[in-house]
């Protein structure tokens, strides 16, 4: 098996390090050829996201280019969007034509899921790419604009008031960057307002917050939440968005003028055309080497897999850690079928996580080990700069820190 052409598609966490794994693998051996293809030319940090809203991280120190990752020759790198794959021709096709393949890697993340709420997608802030967070950031700008000249004290609280639907560690570290923004920097410059009409709201549908977490964990980050004076509603789902209101299932109407959907993924509509076993958030059924049992040689990691571990007896979710040790997997299978070697199946080791609760404060686990406070913050800015892709990002985004702790943050609303 020589010569082969490896396609990828996505260049996020999964497809990236599937890339970059094959290309260090296949380096010098079976003239084979590794080919990413994404939408964007670059690779987006996102657990830094909430950063980049709240001023603390500038936008470009967050993405880096997909081209330069590919070193000399690792792998070959073309801009295209993936409209649908035809499994039976082994055919991919994009907005730039046909691209065939013999091993194909389906890593396109997953987009929002609004699980049918009324008025959901019209009527909030979605927060998935670099671009909404930037455009979170104006808008709460903006928001601040018009509460300092309001003189309707209703309406002032309305602008002034944030719900955030889903308490994962997306919305909860959104959250709290909010909360510091606003309120430790914002309300200082916008005379007239007093700190307490900032309002923020997590809305949880469920019974606890960040799941990702132990439930002892989660415990104290929700006390932490409450003692910052953020108002996390447990078991109170979104039943509805209107413009200006959030509607709860238990009656409830909250007045907001910004509501911001940190809720759920599910899987892209390229993998939800499958004709393949699916489950309910569209995530195609993988087996244990994250194939599709039905096309040898067809992977699928990251947010658009259903990959059930049978230790944890559950379904691995759509994380950047699941998604970096799937790759890995894959590529190694790939390389082993090159090289006419039996695959090994894919074994998930969570290696912990970390949640950062806003300046100086987070909860973690690592290896077995617990942290709260000021060294769960202080492990959780080491570890994601330590992961951060290239060492120019890795050097911005430290500078932006350091910067961070001796001045205020960046009050200015750009646009183009």
């Amino acid at each position: 098996m020589m010569g082969r052409r490896i396609v990828i598609l996505g260049a996020g966490f999964g497809g990236l390090f599937t890339a970059r794994e094959l290309g260090r693998r296949l380096r010098g051996g079976t003239g084979s050829e590794i080919l990413l293809l994404d939408s964007r030319n670059f690779h987006l940090f996102s657990p830094l996201l909430h950063e980049v809203t709240s001023g603390s991280v500038e936008p470009r120190h967050v993405a880096w280019p997909v081209r330069a990752l590919g070193g000399t020759g690792r792998f070959a790198f073309e801009r295209r969007t993936v409209r649908s794959i035809e499994l039976e021709r082994k055919i991919v096709l994009t907005d730039r034509g046909e691209v065939p393949y013999d091993f194909l890697v389906i890593a396109l993340g997953g987009t929002t899921d609004y699980y049918g709420v009324r008025g959901a997608e019209q009527n909030t802030v979605p927060y998935k790419t670099l671009q909404d967070a930037v455009r979170l950031r104006n808008h709460v700008l903006e928001m601040f604009e018009r509460a300092v000249i309001e003189p309707d004290p209703g309406r002032r609280k309305r602008l002034l008031s944030f719900v955030l639907v889903g308490a994962g560690c997306t919305g909860v570290e959104l959250a709290t960057e909010l909360r510091d923004l606003a309120r430790k920097t914002l309300v200082r410059h916008y005379r007239g307002l007093d700190p307490r009409e900032v309002r923020i709201v997590l809305a949880e549908a469920t019974g606890r917050i960040i799941p990702c977490v132990s439930q002892r964990l989660a415990d104290l980050g929700l006390d932490k939440l409450r003692r910052k004076g953020i108002e996390v509603r447990l078991h109170s789902p979104v039943v509805g968005v209107t413009d200006g209101a959030v509607e709860l299932e238990n009656g409830d109407r909250i007045q907001a003028e910004t509501v911001i959907w940190t809720a759920g993924v599910r899987a892209t509509p390229v993998v939800e055309a499958l004709p393949v076993e699916r489950d309910k958030l569209g995530r195609a059924v993988v087996n244990e080497y994250l194939e599709l049992p039905p096309f040898p040689g067809v992977y699928v990691i990251g947010d658009g897999a259903n990959s059930f571990d049978p230790r944890l007896q559950a379904v691995l979710p759509p994380t950047a850690q699941v998604a970096v040790q799937q790759a890995r997997s894959v590529a190694g299978n790939i390389a082993r079928q090159l090289r006419g070697e039996p695959k090994r199946p894919f074994v998930y080791r969570h290696r912990g996580d970390l949640v950062s609760l806003g300046t100086g404060d987070g909860v973690g686990e690592i290896v077995g080990l617990t942290f709260s406070g000021l060294p769960a913050w202080l492990l959780w800015r080491w570890v994601f700069l330590a992961k951060l892709r290239g060492w120019k990002n890795r050097v911005r985004v430290a500078l932006d820190w350091m910067i961070g702790c001796l001045f205020e943050r960046d009050l200015a609303k750009l646009e183009w």
